[in-house]
């Protein structure tokens, strides 16, 4: 609400955020579980003298290397450029809070990169004693990136005490980051089997390929195995009001009433349990018969798990950006109002500058609109208003508005699920009218029908 808004017509700004992050985590985690891969790999290489894992891992890091500082490096710079458009006061709270941690992650991201490029580019040009530390030492700094990032990432959704002490150490270590930072470790440890399976099903040589295939495969059964009681005591530890929602939503989902939640859960099983199934009967058991163009299709099944799992995570702490402290259209909750017909346009500071007085009403309401709905709605493409208002009019739509108003959840069934509305009589007024000039086609239709 003290920003400039970013429109991003039909797509919403949430979803260019979200592209780009699959994308990078995706290819992050296999940075991150491709170092664990490259020294065990090569350890086993060393100690059983095989010059053939030796020439995969040096085929295979040329692969790594493309990979994570390429597309690894314009898709995360593609997400700080996104979040800073569309959520400027969720990453301002992060730097300002983790100023610490952020400063750590750059060391280690800075040495993780360095210790990528000597271990590519020191292939047969040191002893093999130096090449095997040189893949440890990747290993652990990415890991610690991993190990800092987390708590930014688990803080969003459970900062714990961090509401009442506002220490930036409760916040890091909140409730959720050990199992959230366990199952990390053992998805990027499947991605980067998933990704080694690509490389190693082009091997020329029928024995070797059919034993680094399997060795591949290995890497993704410890997510199986141990992955669900790790994601059980994830759920255990995220707000009750979330477990409500999914739990709700499985409940009536016999009669197909499937929440959001609910239906991101099951994709995410369904995906999960193809791919080890897949894994289990495909590369392990059959490695013979695993080709290139399986393992691109096994790639994408990857993808799309990893794509449903994240969608879920941002789902679990709607309608906030960091669960009980900032809203998704950047309200701090102790900032609201305590009146409900309190002025918004008085209270950004953006938004005052822009309100002048003689703004007509429906530009005043398209200004309310972009700063207290445009963080999850477009007016015509992803969660569009043209279809959630139908044919209401303008009476239709103040009392719908003033509904959205009030913060009693046994009054107001949006409660907890969209961020309060915080607008003057005037200003839900101006907000109507605006609103009504978006269904007009749809509102004249039902009329003419009704005749």
């Amino acid at each position: 609400m003290n920003y400039p808004v970013w429109v991003v017509p039909y797509l919403g700004g949430s979803w260019v955020i979200g592209i780009i992050a699959i994308i990078h985590i995706f290819i992050s985690h296999f940075a991150v579980g491709c170092g664990a891969f490259f020294a065990l790999a090569e350890e086993l290489a060393y100690r059983r003298g095989d010059e053939r894992i030796y020439a995969f891992l040096k085929q295979h890091s040329r692969f790594f290397v493309l990979v994570t500082t390429v597309a690894g490096a314009v898709t995360g710079v593609g997400i700080w450029f996104a979040v800073s458009l569309v959520g400027p006061d969720g990453i301002a709270s992060l730097i300002q809070c983790f100023s610490l941690a952020w400063a750590e992650e750059y060391l280690f991201f800075v040495a993780e990169l360095a210790t990528a490029f000597a271990y590519y580019y020191t292939w047969n040009k040191i002893s093999r004693q130096k090449h095997l530390l040189l893949a440890r030492l990747y290993m652990i700094f990415s890991i610690a990136t991993l190990v800092i990032i987390n708590g930014m990432l688990t803080f969003m959704l459970t900062p714990g005490k961090w509401l009442t002490s506002h220490n930036w150490v409760d916040g890091f270590f909140n409730p959720t980051y050990c199992p959230s930072l366990i199952i990390r470790l053992l998805i990027m440890f499947a991605l980067a089997g998933m990704y080694a399976l690509v490389t190693s099903s082009r091997i020329a040589e029928p024995k070797f390929r059919t034993f680094m295939v399997r060795y591949c495969a290995k890497w993704l059964l410890p997510v199986f195995v141990i992955g669900p009681v790790v994601g059980f005591w994830y759920l255990t530890q995220i707000p009750q009001a979330t477990m409500h929602t999914i739990f709700t939503g499985i409940q009536s989902s016999g009669v197909g009433n499937f929440s959001i939640l609910a239906r991101a859960l099951y994709l995410s099983l369904i995906l999960s349990g193809t791919i080890i199934l897949f894994n289990f009967f495909g590369p392990y058991l059959n490695p013979r018969g695993f080709t290139f163009r399986i393992a691109l299709l096994f790639l994408v099944c990857g993808l799309a798990v990893t794509g449903t799992t994240e969608w879920m995570r941002e789902l679990l702490r709607k309608p906030y950006i960091v669960y009980g402290y900032l809203y998704s259209n950047g309200m701090h909750t102790d900032e609201l109002p305590a009146k409900v017909d309190a002025s918004f346009l008085k209270k950004g500071r953006w938004a005052t500058a822009m309100a002048t007085p003689d703004m007509p009403p429906v530009a005043k309401g398209e200004l309310l609109f972009r700063y207290e709905c445009m963080s999850c709605h477009t007016v015509r493409g992803y969660r569009s208003m043209k279809t959630l208002l139908g044919p209401r009019d303008e009476d239709a739509l103040v009392g719908f508005l003033q509904l959205l108003r009030m913060r009693d959840r046994s009054v107001n069934p949006y409660s907890g699920i969209m961020p309060p509305l915080v607008a003057s009589d005037d200003e839900l007024q101006c907000l109507s009218k605006y609103l009504a000039t978006i269904n007009q086609k749809e509102r004249a239709q039902a009329i003419s029908m009704s005749h």
